[in-house]
């Protein structure tokens, strides 16, 4: 049985998360999957994630999100036939990587973190509007600060992307001068 999970990137519930046992914006019980869900930096409509299913701290997560009719990336890809652009199911895995990094005892570096390069990708088959997209990732090594993620995206049950990537310390500065 895998470890429970805790709260990612070294952040205790001191660190702005609330202490009590419901997310004050859904109603939602406040579980260490949404705790940890409340801990990625991006915002929408950048924060592709909706739902956190697992992490094993350290090793591997699995998250979901629905690709709603209206996300800004069907507008105008493609018209007359929507998909979901492979760069959203790479963000998608890059945030759900990020994730199984930076949980449990594993810190993350005091910018975060940030895709640094992407290795083999494909994409077998396509996405449009109301699947359910569900990213696994695994690490698959860490050294002098950066981080192998593999992993794949799901769309209802089907592989639509297999690949790659790493993450590495974001440059200290770029965040805190960038409008919120």
């Amino acid at each position: 049985m895998p470890e429970p999970a805790r709260i990612p990137c070294g952040m205790e519930a001191s660190d702005g998360l609330p202490m009590n046992t419901t997310d004050s914006l859904s109603d939602q019980p406040l579980t260490p999957e949404r705790k940890a869900l409340l801990t990625l930096p991006h915002r929408p409509p950048m924060r592709l994630v909706e739902e956190v299913l697992a992490i094993v701290p350290g090793e591997s997560a699995r998250t979901r999100r629905i690709a709603h009719a209206k996300d800004f990336y069907f507008q105008g890809h493609f018209p007359d036939r929507p998909i979901v652009p492979a760069i959203i199911l790479v963000e998608l895995l890059a945030q759900t990587g990020g994730l199984a990094a930076c949980s449990g005892d594993q810190a993350a570096p005091s910018g975060g973190l940030r895709l640094a390069a992407l290795g083999g990708f494909k994409f077998p088959a396509a996405a449009g509007p109301g699947a359910v997209l569900e990213a696994t990732a695994r690490v698959a090594g860490r050294a002098v600060g950066l981080i192998k993620i593999e992993g794949e995206v799901t769309a209802d049950g089907r592989r639509v992307a297999i690949g790659s990537l790493t993450l590495s310390p974001a440059p200290t500065g770029v965040a805190e001068n960038q409008p919120r």
